[in-house]
């Protein structure tokens, strides 16, 4: 055989065998980032639940709190000074963004049955309506599926289409009262 021809096929293998271990090595390092991701989406899920525990237990702690959840989810209009709008929307406010950062780090197999009973404990209560229509639908602005989802739940519970209503932009200290 020429010598050419046997450095020609020295080459070819020795590329052959370069191709298998790169391949072996994407392989590899693929599969560590599919690890990565997993355990980046679980540290996220676990620092969300703790941030939902903490919330909760400032409901359960705070009886001035509990007192002003209870009657602003029964009706907004329980609510009588600004002091207990502020603070009632404000605890609303820090589910909502609990539930927006659930929504952000999960995978797009987020189980719609989860946004559904989400959106029904959310939704539940008139007051709890009431925060969403007014103030947090705008927060959906960007997820219209889920925008979508929970206007249909409050059409359900309440008997409104608010799928064309968008809450105008206020100022934490301003407060809409429904007659």
């Amino acid at each position: 055989m020429d010598l050419a021809i046997v450095a020609q096929i020295i080459t070819g293998v020795a590329t052959f065998i370069v191709a298998i271990v790169l391949v072996f090595q994407l392989r590899k390092q693929n599969e560590q980032l599919r690890i990565q991701h997993r355990d980046s989406v679980r540290e996220a899920n676990y620092q969300i639940g703790s941030r939902f525990e903490d919330v909760t237990k400032e409901t359960v702690l705070d009886e001035s709190l509990a007192d002003i959840w209870l009657r602003g989810a029964e009706d907004w209009n329980n609510l009588k000074t600004d002091v207990e709008r502020y603070r009632f929307r404000n605890h609303y406010r820090q589910y909502m963004m609990i539930l927006n950062a659930w929504y952000d780090t999960e995978d797009v197999e987020y189980p719609d049955t989860l946004r559904m009973t989400q959106a029904r404990n959310m939704l539940a209560r008139p007051g709890f309506a009431h925060c969403y229509k007014y103030y947090f639908k705008r927060q959906f602005m960007n997820k219209m599926d889920l925008m979508i989802l929970w206007d249909n739940v409050y059409k359900e519970f309440y008997g409104e289409d608010i799928s064309d209503f968008m809450p105008e932009q206020i100022t934490t200290t301003q407060f809409i009262q429904e007659d």
